[in-house]
């Protein structure tokens, strides 16, 4: 398999591309672009230095750099976090709107935004040093308000690492982590989160940050820097777990194309059990077997000040011939979004 760069797409981060429509979300800074239909539209979040803004290197020591922006359901406005802040921007009305401040985190992880037709939702990822039970918000107007809708405290859990959409059975699934005690899938069979079904032990076996769903699976790749991370797949009938393939580091994100195929990458970051110094790409046409693809290796600025070395996959309906991948703190992908193909 070969790994082609298409295109430098000249942004920090792409939110969200389309293979066949080319339609776009891109951020740099506090800087955002929308392109939908053949309409593009610009916008900015107020209230940040243009000095401080105007240097990428200032903006990943402040992380500036950092946003999640997704179309709601009827895809007229787009839902940003950014710097502890909820906005909308009305994209038939050219407006932007502040909805509310979260609670524990300046954003959350890429792709953990699950959107339906009955609501938006997301959970909060901050240090949460004392363990406070941590916000799931929910938006029941596409994206024009949110509110919490629940507050994890039955578990004490860091963070959230994401909410998503399985299309299989209509669930909301919550991943949580970080430490033992801590990692868990949590099943919501509705949109209310009143009647939680928690999966696991807690144990770094059950640490994803994101998930792929079959009928039979749910399947992922841990996401830990303190035990060797694995493939596990979760069997739906049984509720047992299979650990499969090794990978030499922490999985945070992975992307499944429309042909079934996926691609999954390893963080560099702190930890015992992150035995590389690159950031590596690895693809699937089952989700079983993982082959490497392509790696970039980890720039020499410190980690605690200047970010882990991680690749980002861009969300949307895209193809392994035409498809965004960005990054950060990596020799060759450092605050660059591009389209790729693998053959």
């Amino acid at each position: 398999m070969k790994f082609n760069i298409l295109e430098n797409l000249k942004s920090e981060i792409v939110h969200y591309y389309e293979s066949e429509t080319k339609n776009i979300i891109t951020s740099t800074g506090n800087n955002f672009s929308v392109f939908l239909d053949g309409q593009k539209t610009q916008f900015s979040i107020p209230g940040k230095s243009k000095f401080l803004m105007r240097f990428r290197l200032l903006r990943r020591f402040l992380r500036y750099d950092k946003s999640n922006v997704i179309f709601n359901w009827k895809r007229d406005g787009v839902i940003i976090l950014y710097q502890w802040k909820i906005y909308f921007f009305d994209l038939k009305l050219n407006e932007l709107h502040f909805l509310d401040n979260l609670k524990q985190c300046r954003n959350v992880l890429h792709g953990g935004i699950a959107v339906n037709a009955s609501g938006i939702f997301f959970g909060e990822y901050g240090h949460n040093t004392s363990r406070d039970p941590v916000p799931i918000w929910k938006s029941e107007d596409d994206g024009r308000s949110f509110s919490i809708v629940r507050e994890l405290h039955e578990k004490k859990i860091k963070h959230i690492h994401g909410v998503y959409v399985d299309k299989f059975s209509d669930s909301l699934w919550v991943v949580t982590g970080d430490f033992d005690g801590e990692c868990f899938l949590i099943e919501s069979k509705d949109d209310s989160f009143l009647n939680l079904v928690w999966h696991g032990d807690g144990t770094q076996q059950w640490r994803p940050v994101s998930l792929f769903f079959t009928p039979e699976k749910i399947i992922w790749a841990m996401d830990s820097p303190i035990q060797r991370a694995y493939l596990q797949s979760f069997d739906r009938t049984t509720q047992s777990i299979a650990q499969g393939q090794y990978f030499p580091g922490p999985v945070w994100y992975s992307k499944q194309f429309d042909s079934g195929a996926a691609v999954l990458q390893t963080s560099v970051e702190i930890g015992d059990e992150v035995k590389s110094k690159d950031a590596r790409i690895f693809y699937s046409h089952n989700l079983t077997d993982w082959t490497e693809i392509i790696s970039f290796k980890k720039d020499i600025l410190p980690m605690s000040l200047f970010k882990f070395g991680v690749i980002s996959f861009a969300e949307g309906k895209q193809s392994n011939k035409d498809f965004v991948l960005f990054g950060e703190a990596l020799v060759g992908l450092e605050g660059m979004a591009i389209r790729a193909s693998i053959d």
